[in-house]
């Protein structure tokens, strides 16, 4: 997997300076390092959210048996509430419905990476309990404001929008590491088509064919 991520990035050449930036992310002691990766639709967000955490494990920065959890916050953006039993567990009467007590994503996620997508659509409530967390490194299920729990979780956060415009000033000064991926279309003609010969590679590989391709096909696609 660190192959993977190394050739994901290494096929986009104006990514090579977000490779360094997310190793050194990684291994930052004691616990590495949040990241804020920004970028429209389809530029590979999640992709690169994924390769990020088997790279750590790769790398044995992390237990390879370490939970790696997700969330889309654009999911339940109309709730509030719900985001914030799903992110910090509940207990059993902490609202209607609450019959038992249940672990959040920061709880199941303790000792890996929790993945937010979509984080602008956190409420300013929520943004404030993740911001607390990451300050003190504790929180609270809801309903119980007396016992705080502790967990080891790096985070990693999505946005399609300016992080300035959309998140609360303090809830991004606890977020170092901020990697903004550009369209494939505004990259440089060499790197569209090295991302096409990677992309074609990988197909190659999974249907264990050779692939050739028409310049005519190529000429389309980038």
């Amino acid at each position: 997997c660190s192959s993977d991520l190394t050739n994901f990035i290494g096929a986009q050449g104006s990514m090579r300076q977000i490779i360094k930036q997310v190793s050194a992310a990684i291994v930052y002691p004691p616990n590495g390092l949040n990241i804020l990766i920004t970028g429209h639709s389809g530029v590979g967000k999640s992709y690169l959210a994924s390769k990020i955490d088997k790279f750590a494990k790769s790398q044995k920065v992390i237990d390879p048996n370490s939970p790696y959890m997700v969330l889309n916050c654009a999911d339940y953006a109309n709730n509030p509430e719900l985001v914030s039993s799903m992110l910090f567990g509940y207990v059993k009467g902490a609202y209607t419905g609450a019959d038992e007590e249940k672990a959040g994503l920061l709880e199941q996620a303790d000792g890996g990476y929790l993945f937010l997508d979509e984080v602008h659509r956190l409420s300013n409530e929520n943004q404030e309990k993740l911001f607390s967390f990451i300050y003190s490194g504790q929180f609270y299920r809801m309903g119980d404001n007396a016992h705080p729990i502790k967990a080891k979780v790096r985070l990693i956060l999505a946005t399609t929008e300016n992080p300035e415009d959309v998140l609360l000033t303090t809830f991004l000064r606890r977020i170092p590491v901020r990697l903004v991926l550009s369209d494939f279309i505004s990259r440089p003609l060499d790197e569209r088509l090295e991302l096409l010969r990677y992309l074609f590679y990988q197909e190659a590989k999974a249907i264990n064919k050779k692939i050739k391709v028409n310049k005519y096909v190529v000429s389309a696609l980038v």
